[in-house]
């Protein structure tokens, strides 16, 4: 560490003193003691420190110091609960389940299943498919439905009846009751846990590929019974 010659007179305080001297504002024990003594050395003897300045700076240390610790404890702690996080994360691969999302991927062999949960039971709906551009590809109509977690079929063919190659699409449900009021329709889907990233020390798994929110996974399966 460089020697400390000589600093300002006065009643700095050591934060300040530690920036113009050291170039830093960090302080160490040592740090602290050198700057202290210079700086009772240095002090004009026509207006010296009194006792309230030099107990002042004691505690500026001491707090600054505290403050130091805790910080280092805390990003500590949070590096061992990422760490936590990310493995217990691991034990979701393979797992299935049903989560919230409008996004599914359609394998490109015959028809597949869409599912939903409607607030309440209604008496006309509609399902709007869009495939990965947002190009509206299929429409299906529905005369009725009851409430709660329900599936439709979806034959996996565009309005001209045309099968659709494989890949990400999405999907969209508005319905109405019998008064003509909206109905809250949340999409779903179902399926297994096969791949989890952990991008910025985020866990992110995907269900058949599909990335999704850890938080939008509703409930996870035993023995594939989705």
């Amino acid at each position: 560490m460089s020697t400390i010659s000589s600093l300002p007179t006065g009643s700095t305080s050591l934060a300040s003193v530690a920036s113009s001297a050291t170039g830093s504002s960090e302080l160490n024990k040592d740090t602290f003691l050198k700057l202290l003594t210079t700086q009772l050395q240095n002090q004009d003897p026509l207006n010296p420190m009194n006792n309230e300045e030099f107990v002042a700076q004691l505690a500026q240390f001491s707090s600054l110091e505290q403050l130091q610790g805790v910080n280092s404890q805390l990003e500590n702690l949070n590096l061992v609960n990422t760490s936590m996080n990310n493995a217990s994360m691991v034990n979701l691969m393979g797992q299935d389940v049903v989560a919230a999302s409008d996004t599914f991927h359609y394998d490109g062999e015959g028809g597949t299943d869409l599912m939903y949960n409607a607030s309440e039971s209604f008496s006309s709906g509609s399902v709007v498919i869009r495939n990965e551009d947002g190009t509206v590809v299929d429409t299906i109509e529905l005369s009725a439905g009851s409430a709660g977690e329900q599936t439709l079929s979806w034959d996996g063919t565009d309005q001209s009846g045309q099968a659709l190659p494989e890949g990400n699409y999405t999907f969209s449900m508005t319905a109405s009751n019998e008064n003509g009021d909206a109905v809250a329709i949340t999409t779903l889907i179902k399926g297994t846990i096969d791949e989890m990233a952990f991008e910025n020390g985020v866990p992110q798994p995907s269900v058949n590929g599909v990335p999704v929110s850890v938080g939008n996974i509703i409930r996870l399966i035993k023995g594939g019974d989705i």
